[in-house]
């Protein structure tokens, strides 16, 4: 298998930069605050997941910092760009953001905040590989989940309306569990997305071919409603379910699912905060399974699938914080600085 993404192989391309010593991570210091321009969040560190990697090896990294709460050290690029991990799933990603945020060693007060990994999402949504700018953020556990007995799910096969009955908004609602992005911010994002190249592997395709209603082309870049669980679920049932729970908030049809950006979001809000966050995800697996597959030998996807989300996230999340540092969409900063 190669290692370049553009042939046939699922790995990144290498980069001699791999290899080069990361600063040894220190406390920040509150009397002198790291002023990143932008927060740069993947969820994981850890093969075979491991969305961070690419961050870290592409950059020169002057500083890393030891952040209590959080999940790994926060490092810094010359240019000002900060880089840790969530964690995954909600309660890591709240605690982790949570602790930036309440730090009074790191000031996030002219920086923009990107979440950056991978995603589930429908054959029928885009190519593997492709990216998403979110403009909303649904939170998929908050909800009812009623059991009405068989009657509720009769018809479920010919994709009947009754299945649905076992979904519902919750009764008790504070407040609409939806988070809606500031256009201006996912409207520059977008255009720093689409101004990379992203990248292919002609065996991420020939397993996209499986699903009858993918496209037949490589990953393009889009926008749409991403939704977040903690719940592993899997296959075209649940699918419906998760985009009638969108349907009922009016921001349907879902494009990508992950685990962390509701989380991300709301700690943002509390803090004031939430205006200037933007959520990129790469498609790295569909929700369902091929015709012939088990719903288990479906859920992991494809090992080339998941190298070419993660290369193609962080080659997009590039453009994306770029393109948000210089053009200072919110006017938050004093003179733009890229990475």
């Amino acid at each position: 298998m190669s290692d370049d993404p553009t042939t046939t192989g699922g790995a990144a391309e290498a980069d001699p930069s791999a290899n080069r010593d990361r600063p040894t991570p220190r406390p920040a210091d509150p009397d002198d605050p790291v002023q990143p321009s932008a927060l740069v969040l993947p969820a994981a560190a850890e093969e075979p997941l491991d969305e961070r990697r690419p961050w870290l090896e592409r950059r020169d990294l002057e500083a890393a910092y030891e952040i209590p709460g959080a999940d790994t050290p926060l490092y810094l690029t010359p240019g000002g760009v900060a880089i840790t991990t969530t964690g995954i799933g909600k309660s890591d990603a709240a605690t982790t953001v949570t602790a930036l945020l309440a730090n009074p060693a790191i000031d996030l007060e002219s920086a923009y905040v990107v979440s950056c990994g991978i995603a589930g999402a429908s054959p029928a949504t885009a190519a593997l590989g492709s990216v998403a700018v979110a403009d909303v953020v649904v939170d998929w556990d908050r909800k009812h989940r009623w059991d009405r007995g068989a009657e509720s799910v009769a018809g479920a096969d010919d994709g009947d309306a009754a299945e649905f009955e076992t979904i519902d908004l919750l009764a008790y609602r504070p407040r609409d569990y939806v988070s809606h992005l500031d256009d201006r911010v996912v409207e520059t994002g977008l255009r720093g997305a689409r101004s990379v190249a992203l990248v292919e592997n002609d065996e991420t395709l020939a397993y996209q071919r499986r699903y009858p209603d993918a496209p037949e082309t490589g990953p393009i870049v889009g926008v749409g409603t991403t939704v977040t669980g903690d719940e592993f679920w899997h296959g075209e049932r649940y699918a419906r379910e998760v985009d009638h729970l969108c349907e009922r908030y009016g921001v349907d049809p879902y494009v990508t699912t992950q685990m962390e950006d509701a989380a991300t979001a709301t700690a943002l809000e509390r803090f004031g905060l939430l205006e200037r966050y933007v959520s990129v995800r790469a498609i790295a697996n569909y929700d369902r399974p091929s015709p012939g597959e088990s719903v288990e030998e479906s859920f992991d996807g494809n090992e080339a699938s998941l190298a070419l989300a993660i290369e193609n996230a962080a080659r997009a999340g590039d453009g994306v914080v770029d393109e948000l540092v210089s053009s200072d969409p919110l006017g938050i900063r004093e003179g733009g600085v890229s990475s």
